[in-house]
């Protein structure tokens, strides 16, 4: 593989742009991918070595390579065209099944590709009835999004405009359903076992839901709003899946992903920094973004700043107090950090079979993501310990076992496991057996979930030769990720649409005249689409076309 050029050395004096996007994730990438498609010179500024931010690369031990994110199952088709990702590399496999859930006994919920055969695997392990209802819910949410209308790919509407869209009873019956009813009562309504209601109910979590709780199937419209969104077809595309999972895998693991972006932007002439911390944005006077200054007092000066941090970070620590409304500021602070993640990463000298796989089966499953919450009590369980800040003894698991799709992302002969466990709070109560501090608890809950695996993987604990845990402590430090929640903020209702991340930031503008949220943190939320970098990208352009407050066009400049 050819080396990659340096980016231009940080000389300490002052550079200039058209934009400046700060934060390199998946989001800033896609943002500076189409703001540089428009003609813009755009510098992206990254704190770290590598771009990309949990879908990054990291080598855990020496030969194993995977990313802090498991799944590309929500990027957008759209942002894949865009991009030509596959023409800078990117190649995907086609797993079959693309998703399970194991439960006690050796007995799964299996995603396959077939929808007959899906039906067929119900039936004969769960129940033909639930086997006849499964689709139907799916279809619930799609025909609801597809009368409210609500495109993904455009600034979210206010709940005033989103009320004006309920021109039915049948609609408002729908809303209330989803919106203040709870995915245990939906699933209860319609499905006979625990297993496909646990199914379902999975898919519906934010860290501050339980099923029980009001508001938690409102989740499960982000997929059907994104098919309403958009035609784009594609083989890896995941809206259409039965379980809703990934659909592809990138071969060479998530990293491959933002590799192939990397490529994208450097074709375009963006210039990509790594290393180099934004220690604080540059307003003027007449609360207009100038540009931003490093940690080593090194500037970039820009008419157009986007923010792929925290909102909480960009505006109440990056930028000084007297540029922001008294209201926005204690609104952010109010921000609650809700759902961390607490990760396990192992590496094994034995294949990790699930148990009850048949010998036909074992490595189509070990390929697939998989996910471990064995029924709606368990669920609720977890998430009563998440608000009561215990270490959890059931905590929700998501995991992938890369090597099997990809094996040069372990030494030949061994396996990586990478499994997500949600939902952690990121301060534990004191009562805790580790008074509280995860650098004790991140021991205690690691070897917890690694007997949890072993209940699935008979091999496991005799197998492992590696092994690495982080705490959502270790998380933030690593990643910038407030709290350790993926998501940024809670895709909870209270956080979505209009109030995502809080009312009146809602269309990615910020009090500052040129600077622009861009992150997890914005319409739509999280889930690695790249949509908030999609989205913000086009309200810079749409407001540098209108002349509104975002740096004067440049002559180069198209639409996109």
């Amino acid at each position: 593989m050819t080396a990659r050029p340096p980016a231009p050395a940080i000389t300490g004096k002052t550079h200039r742009a058209d934009a400046i996007v700060v934060g390199g994730g998946h989001n800033g990438l896609v943002a500076a991918f189409y703001l540089a498609r428009a003609g813009l010179r755009v510098e992206v500024l990254e704190r770290r070595m590598e771009v990309g931010g949990p879908a990054a690369t990291v080598e855990f031990f020496p030969g194993y390579r995977g990313a802090m994110t498991n799944s590309p199952g929500s990027v957008e088709p759209r942002i894949v065209a865009d991009m030509e990702l596959e023409r800078f590399g990117l190649t995907w496999l086609k797993p079959d099944p693309s998703v399970l859930q194991a439960f006690p006994g050796g007995r799964f919920f299996v995603g396959w590709r077939d929808q007959k055969r899906m039906h067929d695997h119900i039936a004969r392990t769960f129940s033909r009835r639930d086997a006849d209802a499964y689709p139907g819910i799916f279809e619930f949410f799609n025909d609801f999004a597809r009368r409210i209308k609500v495109s993904l790919y455009e600034p979210p509407p206010s709940l005033a405009e989103l009320a004006a869209r309920l021109t039915t009873p049948e609609d408002e019956a729908d809303f209330a359903t989803i919106f203040f009813g709870s995915i245990r009562d939906f699933v209860e309504q319609r499905l006979e076992t625990d297993e496909v209601r646990a199914a379902v109910s999975l898919l519906a979590g934010s860290g501050a839901f339980a099923p029980s709780s009001p508001g938690s199937p409102a989740v499960l419209l982000l997929r059907p709003m994104s098919l309403y969104s958009s035609s784009v077809d594609a083989v890896h595309d995941p809206r259409t899946q039965p379980l809703r999972g990934s659909t592809g895998l990138p071969v060479g693991g998530m990293g491959s992903i933002v590799a192939a972006m990397r490529r994208a932007l450097e074709h375009l002439g963006v210039t990509i920094r790594t290393e180099a911390t934004v220690a604080r944005i540059i307003a003027g006077a007449d609360h207009t973004v100038r540009g931003v200054a490093l940690d080593d007092g090194t500037e970039f000066l820009a008419p157009i700043v986007l923010s792929n941090l925290h909102p909480r970070t960009t505006l109440l620590d990056l930028v000084e107090a007297d540029h922001l409304p008294a209201d926005i500021g204690r609104r952010l602070k109010a921000l609650p950090s809700g759902g961390a993640v607490f990760k396990v990463v192992l590496g094994v000298d034995e294949p990790p079979f699930l148990a009850g796989a048949s010998p036909e089966d074992a490595v189509a499953y070990s390929t697939c993501q998989f996910r471990i919450a064995p029924g709606m009590d368990y669920l609720e369980r977890c998430h009563d310990d998440f608000h009561a800040k215990r270490l959890t003894d059931c905590p929700r698991l998501w995991g992938l076992m890369p090597s099997f799709a990809s094996p040069e992302q372990a030494p030949p002969g061994r396996h990586l496991i990478s499994v997500n466990a949600w939902f952690f709070p990121y301060e534990l109560a004191p009562s805790q057996p580790s008074g509280g501090d995860w650098a004790t608890a991140r021991e205690v809950m690691g070897q917890r979930i690694v007997s949890i695996l072993t209940e699935y993987i008979p091999s496991l604990k005799r197998s492992i030769v590696a092994q690495r845990f982080y705490s959502p402590v270790d998380i933030e430090r690593d990643y910038g990720l407030v709290g350790g929640n993926f998501a940024q903020i809670d895709m909870t209702p209270d956080h979505m649409f209009a109030l995502r991340p809080i009312a009146g930031l809602a269309r990615y503008r910020t009090p500052i005249a040129g600077l622009y949220l861009g992150g997890a943190g914005t319409w739509p939320g999280g889930t690695v689409t790249g949509l908030p970098g999609y989205n913000s990208s086009h309200q810079i352009l749409r407001d540098m076309a209108a002349g509104n407050g975002a740096g004067r066009r440049p002559a180069a400049a198209v639409g996109s």
